[in-house]
């Protein structure tokens, strides 16, 4: 985790690649735990919730969690960025398979979904934040895509790559 809290690195955006839920909760309670500053924590899966509020992971005193459905998804994106554009902190969306899931009606949903995580982290430069993109992943033909689904991944220029697994109960992030 010291990577994630070094003062050098200069990246906005950590995309985190998994292929197990339990695995990521278990990134995610050691990467919150790591931090002091404000943690605004997008839920698509209540997966974390779950766990954080059944007592699983340890209560932090600066964590918001946000548990967002498609009628208040734009409102909840909307109040985080103002939220973030003056104070450093860390936004973790949870995952971006779910965030999917919620637009697929939507017409030109890849689209949209990309313009929000594009808007978090342009605004997450501008007050030294850190942007944190889990989702459950599968490298195909080279490129990572989304698992089930086999939608491409959007890779922003300067972003941070991440794979998380474990072995031998012990977590292995492995930088991209």
């Amino acid at each position: 985790m010291d990577f994630f809290l070094d003062p050098r690195e200069k990246e906005t955006v950590n995309l985190v690649f998994y292929e197990s839920s339990v695995t990521k909760i278990k990134f995610v309670s050691e990467l919150i735990s790591s931090y002091k500053v404000p943690i605004f924590y997008i839920d698509f899966d209540l997966m974390f919730s779950g766990y954080y509020e059944s007592g699983l992971i340890s209560k932090i005193p600066d964590i918001r969690i946000f548990r967002p459905d498609r009628n208040n998804l734009l409102e909840i994106i909307s109040e985080i960025i103002k939220k973030t554009s003056l104070d450093t902190s860390i936004i973790i969306l949870d995952s971006l398979n779910n965030l999917y899931s919620i637009l697929n009606d939507e017409p030109n949903s890849g689209r949209l979904v990309n313009s929000l995580l594009m808007f978090l982290s342009y605004n997450a430069k501008f007050s030294k934040s850190k942007v944190f993109i889990a989702s459950l992943s599968e490298k195909k033909e080279n490129e990572w895509v989304l698992f089930p689904t086999k939608r491409h991944i959007l890779e922003i220029e300067n972003m941070n790559r991440f794979y998380i697994e474990e072995k031998s109960e012990k977590l292995q992030i492995q930088k991209l």
